[in-house]
Formats: structure tokens, C-alpha cells, sequence
């Protein structure tokens, strides 16, 4: 078992290497936690994303092109950013002393905070970063296997992230669920499917394909069972950093 937990997943970081923009179908349809992620995260991260925006916990990029669509100016921070990105800083989201305070109009984060061992430290520096009246869009799991192990410490709910948010100084706009039971399902047979079909690539490109409309129907089974997410797969938030904010040291 351990065997083939680890060949999993080398074999998807081996995928994203290979096409890492969220953007791309290979990911927007992976599965339906993936494809419900995407219906939840995208279009807040493009209306906020105007100036300057930190792109916090880049890894590969994976957020740039809607970052990018409206003309904002990226930059990015990661404490080990992957093949393809090169980033602004290195530095670690819980104490980022080089990234200066007040410099951004927005920042993103899109599933970083599970693996940051003191996420408080790290909105408190989001919070820093930020300029006052700038914005923060988040997402964060909530229903979710382990994964990027061993750096793997939190799962949030709505109560816990708004918590942390309101204790670093924001102000919460708006708090979404995606996904849910039938989507966490679907992308463990998502995963098991495709990695293992990935050793080849046109095997892999057809079940793709295939699995593609399972993607879609299972976040649709989702939003029509568990209206309240429940059983949510994970959370977008927006906040705001009042325009008194203060900007910390």
C-alpha cells in the first residue's frame, strides 16, 4: 500500500509539473473537488485581483493566469516553490520579515494554510502585507485526505476560519462552501484513475476525457444535497483589511 500511495503521488506531481495552471482542464476536471474548487475560487480571485497582488504559497503558479487576467501585477512568496516558478521571496507565510508591510492591494492564497504548521502567524502576515482597504481571497480544505505528507496539519470550518481572519484584524465579506460527500469520493477514484493511467499518455488523455463529466456531476449531486455544506470539501473566504488597519512592523 505504501508502494503505491508513493507512486500516486509522484505520478501527480509529475501531472502538474507538466500542466500546473488551475486554468487548464487537465485540472479544472481532474475530479469534482478540483472542478468545484475552481467554480468557488476563480471568479472571486479575478474581481479582486486589480494593482499589485501576492500570490502567497505560489508553488507552481497554478494561480497566476487569473491573477493576471484583469492587468494586475503579480508577485509571488513560497517557502519552496516548485518546477516552473520563479518567485519574488523565499520566506516562510508564518514570518516573512523581506516582504514589507502595506505594499499589496490583494493578496491570494489558495490551499497553502493546511500545510503551514501556525496559520495564525501566517494570516497575521497577510494581514501585515496587505495595504489598508486591500483585500485577501482564501481557500482552505475541510473534508479532505491527507496529502503533500509529512507537511500536513489542519482542516478548517467555517467558525475556526473566521476565527482566525477576525483575530489577525479582517473584516470577513463573504465566506463560501465547495464540494462536498459525493465530490470527496469522486476524486479518490479520480486520483486512482488517473495516476495510474498516467504511465502513459495517451491512456491517460482518454480516461481524462472520461472521467471529465463524472467531475461535473458529482459538485452538481453536491450543491443539490448538501445546500448548507455540511460535508464541504472546503472553504472560500474574502476579507477585507479595514482601511484604519494598522500595518505592523
Amino acid at each position: 500500500m505504501n508502494a503505491m500511495t508513493s507512486y500516486l503521488q509522484r505520478s501527480r506531481q509529475r501531472t502538474l509539473d507538466r500542466s500546473p495552471s488551475a486554468a487548464a482542464p487537465a485540472n479544472i476536471y481532474y475530479s469534482g473537488t478540483s472542478y468545484a474548487l475552481w467554480r468557488a475560487a476563480e471568479a472571486p480571485t479575478a474581481e479582486h485581483c486589480r494593482g499589485l497582488v501576492l500570490d502567497a504559497g505560489s508553488g507552481r503558479g497554478a494561480w497566476r493566469e487569473v491573477i493576471e487576467r484583469h492587468g494586475a501585477s503579480r508577485e509571488s512568496v513560497d517557502i519552496a516553490p516548485k518546477k516552473g516558478e520563479h518567485v519574488t521571496w523565499i520566506a516562510d507565510l508564518t514570518d516573512m520579515p523581506q516582504v514589507p508591510s502595506n505594499r499589496y492591494d490583494a493578496t491570494v492564497c489558495h490551499q497553502v494554510l493546511e500545510h503551514v504548521p501556525d496559520p495564525a502567524a501566517a494570516v497575521a502576515e497577510l494581514y501585515r502585507v496587505l495595504k489598508p482597504g486591500g483585500t485577501l481571497v482564501l481557500s482552505v480544505p475541510h473534508l479532505s485526505r491527507q496529502h503533500e505528507l509529512p507537511h500536513d496539519y489542519f482542516r478548517f470550518t467555517p467558525a475556526g476560519l473566521g476565527q482566525l481572519l477576525g483575530k489577525a484584524g479582517f473584516e470577513t465579506q463573504s465566506m463560501k462552501p465547495y464540494g462536498g460527500i459525493c465530490t470527496f469520493a469522486h476524486h479518490q477514484f479520480s486520483t486512482l484513475l488517473l495516476q495510474a493511467s498516467a504511465i502513459f499518455r495517451p491512456l491517460y488523455l482518454a480516461c481524462l476525457a472520461l472521467n471529465a463529466p463524472l467531475s461535473v456531476l458529482s459538485a452538481g449531486c453536491d450543491r443539490l444535497l448538501d445546500r448548507g455544506g455540511l460535508l464541504a470539501n472546503g472553504f472560500v473566504a474574502v476579507a477585507r483589511k479595514p482601511v484604519d488597519g494598522a500595518g505592523g512592523a
